[in-house]
């Protein structure tokens, strides 16, 4: 009897069990299925947004920015007095003050710089508000910054420029120099992702052509077998590329970097020595603007038609396909990619359009724009002054304001 009893007591015990487990696998299924029709409803979201509404508006700390980068979380705003961060909410995150005469900056992830152009104040920000202040060996061009802090600096020391590369603590990580007579007047500079690779671009004088240089750097393993770490050099010539500047460089990803030209886009591969031969998008008119993200590159053009001015964004894949080529009825001096969005904008007017889709939202805004970044990936979007953080919520009802 007593066995009996204890056989049906664990038979009951199983079905107790049994019966939790099985409300627990239907309360999962179902968060499962809203969490799958929630994400579904957000990729195939294609509303059409005619009104809006500011819900937050918050005062800055710099009436006078230099300009804006995206960081994580928010954006970076730098001045001659200082650099904050502006988190998606409008809160200041971070700041610190300085004295510059002309500030140059670069972000990525949490991870910023700030130098003096002409100077030798250098500020390392590491995303919490510590900051590394350096004192370079020669006056500051550009920086650039990877997504574990290493930064990359370009200083000119009249007959020799420098590159060297700087932990966030501000110690050097590697240094190199080049003779401004072989290579060129230096443009610009591009750290990869993981701070181990590094792209300089050129200019310099053919007879009376300005051509461009381009020299790739490798800091880590396979970079120690090569003469400082340069791992190649490719350059315009007569028979290919000729009478274009490459002015402006870029890693989209760790390997891969795009090189903007006058006249054409470069894409090289650099797992850890550059590509030979460069995919090469070519392209009529005039580059205005250029946006770029982990999957697209955009080109805002300018082109005469019949006596009438054009203009259009030009979005390839990073493998360097036309996705898609779409007209404007005005020029846009602010131009960004984020995500599946194209977001453009001027001083009082924001057109934001979705890849290979339709109108997210076209019309004016009450309030003046400096920057514009997305918030939640849908209808919510930082609206950026000279002093000024606005929330911008856009809505089905109403007009374009």
């Amino acid at each position: 009897m007593d066995e009996e009893k204890q056989v049906t007591r664990e038979y009951t015990g199983d079905s107790k069990d049994r019966g939790i487990l099985l409300a627990i696998l239907v309360i999962l299924v179902i968060v499962v299925i809203v969490a799958a029709v929630w994400m579904w409803k957000r990729r195939n979201d294609n509303t059409t947004y005619t009104g809006y509404d500011i819900v937050t508006t918050k005062q800055l700390s710099f009436s006078t920015v230099y300009g804006m980068i995206p960081i994580k979380d928010g954006v970076m705003r730098y001045a001659r007095d200082g650099v904050e961060a502006v988190g998606k909410d409008g809160k200041t995150m971070w700041n610190v003050s300085y004295n510059m005469t002309s500030p140059v900056a670069d972000a990525c992830g949490r991870y910023g710089a700030v130098g003096d152009a002409g100077g030798v104040s250098l500020y390392l920000l590491d995303g919490t508000g510590k900051v590394n202040s350096v004192t370079t060996d020669h006056p500051i061009v550009k920086v650039a910054v990877s997504a574990n802090g290493e930064t990359a600096v370009l200083m000119n020391g009249g007959t020799q420029d420098y590159l060297v590369v700087y932990h966030i603590d501000g110690t050097k990580a590697s240094e190199v120099n080049t003779m401004t007579t072989s290579n060129g007047f230096p443009l610009d500079v591009a750290i990869s992702e993981n701070g181990a690779k590094i792209v300089l671009s050129f200019a310099y004088f053919d007879e009376e052509t300005i051509r461009s240089r381009l020299v790739f750097y490798n800091f880590g393993n396979v970079g120690k077998t090569y003469t400082e770490g340069m791992v190649g050099k490719a350059e315009s010539t007569t028979t290919a590329f000729p009478d274009n500047l490459y002015a402006d460089v870029a890693f989209l990803t760790n390997d891969r970097i795009a090189v903007f030209g006058d006249k054409s886009l470069l894409l090289y591969e650099m797992e850890e020595i550059q590509s030979i031969k460069p995919v090469e998008i070519t392209y009529t008119g005039t580059v205005r603007r250029f946006a770029y993200s982990s999957n697209y590159i955009g080109l805002l053009t300018e082109q005469q038609d019949n006596g009438h001015i054009v203009y259009a964004v030009l979005l390839y894949d990073l493998s360097g396909k036309l996705v898609e080529r779409r007209e404007l009825d005005n020029y846009y001096g602010g131009f960004r990619i984020e995500g599946t969005d194209v977001i453009l904008y001027n001083d009082v007017s924001l057109f934001i359009y979705r890849v290979k889709g339709n109108d997210k939202y076209k019309g004016g805004i009450s309030k003046p724009i400096a920057y514009v970044y997305a918030i939640d990936g849908r209808n919510h979007f930082a609206i950026i002054s000279d002093n000024q953080y606005n929330e911008l919520k856009l809505l089905t009802g109403g007009s374009a304001k």
